[in-house]
């Protein structure tokens, strides 16, 4: 009988829950993709109302970690300003708990340039999401500059 417990609870260890942190994962990175059309759209209020009150941001350009909306605020603005866009790229993910999934991935920042050609960025990028209230937001986030492959 209690072998028989233990086989269930494993199945539905092995069945149930995977499906359902796949779920969060996805719900997760669509918050991702809103800071992405957010950051495109240069609504700085908009990003920052996207990131928990303690926050810890190491932004692409940024010397130092940043943790206050104040803070960010400043960092976006300077993004927006210089008209950076962002292009997501391929990127895993994994559920750390119910409420809370890290998102690693690439993507690539372009800004215009005189000669009106862009100038691109590839960057690789981390997310911690956590869900507050049933809404994804970002507790952390790294950004840094991708290193080029070796020749």
């Amino acid at each position: 009988m209690i072998m028989r417990v233990l086989v269930s609870a494993l199945f539905a260890v092995a069945v149930i829950i995977p499906p359902a942190l796949a779920g969060k994962r996805e719900d997760a990175y669509a918050g991702v993709e809103r800071w992405s059309a957010a950051f495109n759209s240069g609504d700085v209020e908009q990003i920052v109302r996207m990131y928990t009150d303690d926050a810890l941001v190491l932004g692409t350009l940024s010397p130092g970690m940043t943790s206050r909306p104040d803070d960010l605020r400043a960092y976006f603005k300077a993004a927006a300003d210089a008209k950076l866009q962002v292009k997501l790229g391929d990127h895993s993910a994994v559920a750390l708990a119910k409420d809370a999934v890290a998102i690693a991935g690439f993507y690539d920042f372009s800004r215009p340039a005189a000669d009106r050609q862009p100038v691109v960025v590839p960057a690789r990028f981390s997310f911690v999401m956590v869900e507050k209230d049933g809404i994804w937001k970002i507790a952390h986030h790294h950004s840094s500059v991708r290193p080029k492959s070796p020749q």
